[in-house]
């Protein structure tokens, strides 16, 4: 059996050190998820922000002009949309922090109630 050389594809979000690299239908784009202490404590209140001015929030109070330029930059605000709360995701981790305590839940990330049946549990086919 032959085994192939070609590198899969690249994921959509990867942590590299402090940057987080976002596959785009523009190209690859890097955001440096480091943030000054002053910017850093704002970012700890986005609990108390209305989940939908989120990203726009991000956008105007957190991330750097030249952050901000990339992201603004791209043709799709659904990416855009996306990069911001991967983002946010991304600082929460370096905080030792998890998605829910450091912004809201997205129904797209929490949308469930309890913890998930473990596959162990279920009989095998």
């Amino acid at each position: 059996m032959a085994t192939s050389t070609t590198p899969g594809p690249k994921p959509a979000f990867l942590l590299v050190e402090k940057q987080l690299k976002c596959q785009t239908d523009d190209g690859e784009i890097s955001i440096d998820t480091r943030i000054p202490l002053e910017k850093l404590e704002l970012f700890m209140t986005l609990e108390q922000i209305p989940e939908k001015e989120i990203p726009r929030y991000i956008l105007d109070t957190i991330l750097s002009p030249v952050e901000k330029d990339k992201i603004e930059g791209l043709t799709d605000g659904v990416e855009a949309f996306t990069i911001l709360l991967e983002f946010a995701k991304a600082v929460g981790t370096r905080l030792g922090m998890s998605l829910g305590e450091s912004v809201p839940s997205t129904a797209s990330s929490e949308s469930t109630n309890g913890p998930s049946a473990t596959t162990s549990d279920t009989a095998s086919e």
